[in-house]
């Protein structure tokens, strides 16, 4: 079968040249016209706030500043979602956006 094709490429040489002359004007066109983005978003955008609070128990820091924090954030445009978390003597809020 290799021999057959082979056999009719060389027979039929301006054809097979002429189909890789359309395949490759073909190909750079469809290069051309291909969407690509040169950094692409693997994460959305984020900001983590951590506070801290010397002495207080982790009850103490969610009321006094975990839930100010979030309440403050969530006003923010373009907010998708906020997460949060409280310990000893520290807060975080993590604050992700569309």
């Amino acid at each position: 079968m290799l021999n057959a094709i082979l056999k009719w490429s060389i027979i039929q040489r301006w054809i097979v040249v002429l189909l890789a002359i359309i395949l490759t004007i073909w190909g750079k066109y469809n290069l051309t016209q291909m969407p690509l983005d040169v950094f692409p978003d693997f994460a959305p955008p984020q900001v983590e706030i951590q506070t801290e609070a010397p002495g207080l128990a982790p009850e103490e820091v969610e009321t006094l500043i975990t839930l100010p924090i979030e309440s403050a954030v969530n006003g923010t445009p373009g907010v998708e979602t906020v997460r949060s978390s409280s310990a000893v003597s520290i807060s975080v809020v993590k604050v992700i956006f569309k």
